[in-house]
């Protein structure tokens, strides 16, 4: 989906990456048989992926913003889970996802951000870009590994999240992409 030589060019922003993510072989990755399958079996019935699917390539610096995916996917069903799988080693120093382990559960956010909506209220959606308010105002701990290509890493739609930035002078090369289903 990245080819070498174009990783310098990439952000973490999702619209950055429209034309790697309409690829045939982007698209592909949104539309795995296994993936489907996996979801089909475990909610008990057809599933299916948003019209727009979230393809992120971290170039030198990138990060991404804390966030929920409730403000960009929260109408319809509220069986949507994301499906986080790195297309190849994303390592510490790379930009890792990183979790807000037990954000799903603060009270202040059901009342506030989790009723917000991306497109009805025209904001950017995301919560803060300071990961140490999360720790010291709610009391959150911040969870990451690095990862290993191919690791499946699925969640629901209230949990706060986010990537940390890349170190400079490197950029992720081998792609990142979540599924919302």
């Amino acid at each position: 989906v990245v080819k070498r030589g174009e990783q310098e060019a990439a952000t973490s922003g999702v619209r950055g990456n429209e034309e790697r993510r309409m690829r045939p072989e982007g698209q592909a990755l949104f539309h795995m048989p296994e993936v489907i399958g996996f979801f089909e079996r475990t909610l008990g019935g057809k599933v299916g992926s948003f019209d727009f699917q979230w393809l992120r390539v971290a170039g030198p610096g990138a990060e991404s913003p804390i966030h929920s995916d409730i403000v960009f996917m929260g109408r319809g069903t509220p069986n949507v889970y994301t499906c986080w799988t790195p297309l190849g080693d994303v390592p510490l120093e790379l930009g890792p996802i990183v979790m807000c382990l037990g954000s799903q559960r603060i009270p202040e956010l059901k009342e506030t951000y989790w009723r917000a909506d991306v497109d009805r209220d025209l904001i950017e959606g995301h919560f803060t870009k300071d990961h140490i308010e999360m720790v010291e105002k709610f009391g959150c701990r911040w969870s990451t590994p690095s990862f290993r290509a191919g690791v499946v890493l699925i969640f629901g739609r209230h949990i706060l999240h986010g990537a940390l930035a890349t170190s400079p002078g490197r950029s992720c090369d081998v792609g990142r992409f979540s599924i919302a289903m």
